[in-house]
């Protein structure tokens, strides 16, 4: 069911501050939902203490809980303004350590853009490139540059760059700034300075 461009709009805007979380472990401590906004938030933003300037309003864990299910399951933040979603970003390398991925709250129309990339994503991950999205946009790492991969592009990039720095230029004098008199600068240059 596609939506109309005003629904879209809507629902991004409704979306622009919110987070899904994978991988916060299920506990006892965190079952409500004032809990594990506290948990997240200590998570998240390490250092600031939640009540200095709370910057997670809210977290709900999605969907129902199953005894047989391995994984936990995802946790949709609402935070406080669009900001604080990106420091919560910066920090998702630090997380990453902790197999806990952040990603952005999708509307479902953004979700079926996203699936259309999947076999572009695949490739780029198979020729060694290190793909990922910014909102609907696939983009990967070539080395140390950011590029973007239009969708069915996959297969034109090749293998990706290595990191490793390259020649340094050769090393130039420093230039001394010398404040110039205009006058002389004339005269140097033949013109009569009266």
């Amino acid at each position: 069911m596609e939506s109309s461009p005003q629904t879209e709009h809507m629902l991004r805007y409704s979306k622009q501050q919110n987070l899904v979380v994978f991988g916060v472990a299920e506990s006892s401590a965190c079952t409500t939902p004032e809990a594990l906004a506290a948990h997240l938030h200590s998570l998240m933003f390490g250092g600031v203490p939640s009540s200095a300037a709370p910057l997670v309003s809210c977290a709900y864990r999605l969907g129902k809980w199953k005894a047989a299910q391995k994984k936990p399951r995802a946790v949709l933040v609402e935070l406080t303004t669009v900001s604080a979603k990106h420091r919560a970003f910066k920090a998702s390398s630090r997380l990453r350590a902790s197999h806990i991925r952040l990603d952005e709250d999708l509307t479902p129309q953004q979700m079926q853009q996203r699936k259309g990339l999947s076999s572009d994503f695949l490739g780029l991950k198979v020729r060694g490139c290190k793909p990922f999205f910014r909102g609907t946009t696939l983009k990967y790492r070539d080395g140390g540059v950011v590029r973007q991969c239009a969708k069915g592009g996959a297969n034109k990039i090749r293998a990706a760059a290595p990191t490793v720095p390259g020649p340094r230029p050769a090393h130039r004098p420093e230039h001394t700034n010398v404040a110039m008199d205009p006058a002389k600068v004339l005269r140097q240059a033949g013109v009569s300075v009266s």
